[in-house]
C-alpha cells in the first residue's frame, strides 16, 4: 500500500513537470515534433518494459484517440497557453466530460455527480475569465473532451495487457503524427531544447505511465485516479518554479473549485453507485 501511495506521487510530480517542462521544450520546436519525439522515444522505452506490443484495429482506434490526437491537442494548448498549469486543469477535468457523455449513453447521473460537474464548470468559468479566454484554453478543453470519448472507447480493451497496449499506442500514434510534421514543422537546433524534448518524453510518455500501471496495481483504479487529479496542483508549483509563472488568486480559486468538482463526481460516481 505504500508502494502505491510513492508511486502516485511519483505520477503526480513527472506527469505536473512535464507541463512546463514541454512549454521549454516547445520553444525550440513545434508541437508536432515535440509530439513525435514522445511518441517514438517513449514508445521503445515501454516497448521494453513490456516485452512486446499488443496491436490491432481496435487498438489502432484507441491510439489514435487517446494518444494521437489527444496529446497533439496537449502540446498545442501548451504552446498558446501562457500558463501550462492552466491547461493542465482544463484538461484534467476529463472525467466530468466522461460522466456527462456516460449520461447521453443512458447511464444516469447521481445528484453528487451534478453538483460536482455544476462546480467544475464553475471554477473553469472563473480560471479562464481571469486571464481571458485563449487559443490554448479552448484547444485544452477540446483535448479534455477528446480524451473523455477515448476512455469510453478504451472499456472494449479493458482485458489487454496495459503496457504493451500503451507501448503499441505511443509507436502506431508516431507514425500518425508523420503526415501532419510539415504542415508546422518548426526545428531549432539545440542541445537545450533536445535535451528538454526528449527528457519530456522519458518522464512523460514513458516513466509517468510505468509508474501510473504500478499504483492502479497496489491502490487500485478508483484510488489511483482519484489521487491523480493533484497532477494540476503539481503543474502549478513546477510551472512557479521553473517558469516562474505566478497564478493570480481567481486562477487558484477557480482552479481548485473545478479539481474539486471533478473528486465529487468522480467519487460519486463510483462508491455512491455500488450502494
Amino acid at each position: 500500500m505504500i508502494r502505491g501511495y510513492l508511486t502516485i506521487l511519483g505520477v503526480i510530480i513527472v506527469w505536473g513537470i512535464s507541463f512546463p517542462l514541454s512549454k521549454i521544450a516547445l520553444y525550440f520546436m513545434s508541437p508536432f515534433v515535440l509530439t513525435f519525439i514522445r511518441f517514438v522515444i517513449g514508445g521503445l522505452i515501454l516497448t521494453a518494459y513490456g516485452k512486446g506490443i499488443i496491436y490491432g484495429k481496435k487498438e489502432a482506434i484507441n491510439a489514435i484517440l487517446n494518444m494521437g490526437i489527444f496529446v497533439i491537442l496537449l502540446n498545442l494548448a501548451i504552446n498558446y497557453s501562457t500558463n501550462p498549469a492552466l491547461a493542465s486543469v482544463l484538461i484534467y477535468m476529463q472525467p466530468i466530460f466522461v460522466a456527462l457523455f456516460s449520461r447521453l449513453r443512458g447511464e444516469e447521473i447521481l445528484f453528487p455527480q451534478l453538483v460536482g460537474i455544476i462546480v467544475s464548470f464553475a471554477g473553469i468559468f472563473i480560471s479562464v475569465d481571469s486571464v481571458n479566454f485563449s487559443l490554448g484554453s479552448l484547444i485544452a478543453i477540446v483535448a479534455a473532451i477528446l480524451w473523455a470519448v477515448g476512455t469510453l472507447y478504451y472499456s472494449n480493451l479493458k482485458n489487454r495487457d496495459i503496457v504493451k497496449l500503451n507501448a503499441f499506442m505511443s509507436l502506431f500514434s508516431s507514425l500518425f503524427v508523420i503526415p501532419i510534421l510539415p504542415f508546422d514543422f518548426y526545428f531549432k537546433p539545440s542541445a537545450l531544447g533536445i535535451g528538454v524534448g526528449i527528457l519530456v518524453a522519458i518522464i512523460a510518455q514513458a516513466l509517468g505511465f510505468i509508474l501510473w500501471f504500478s499504483s492502479v496495481k497496489d491502490l487500485g483504479a478508483t484510488t489511483a485516479s482519484s489521487i491523480v487529479i493533484l497532477v494540476p496542483v503539481s503543474a502549478y508549483l513546477f510551472s512557479f518554479i521553473i517558469l516562474d509563472q505566478i497564478p493570480n488568486i481567481f486562477q487558484i480559486f477557480g482552479s481548485s473549485l473545478a479539481l474539486i468538482g471533478v473528486f465529487i463526481s468522480q467519487y460519486s460516481r463510483v462508491y455512491l453507485s455500488r450502494k
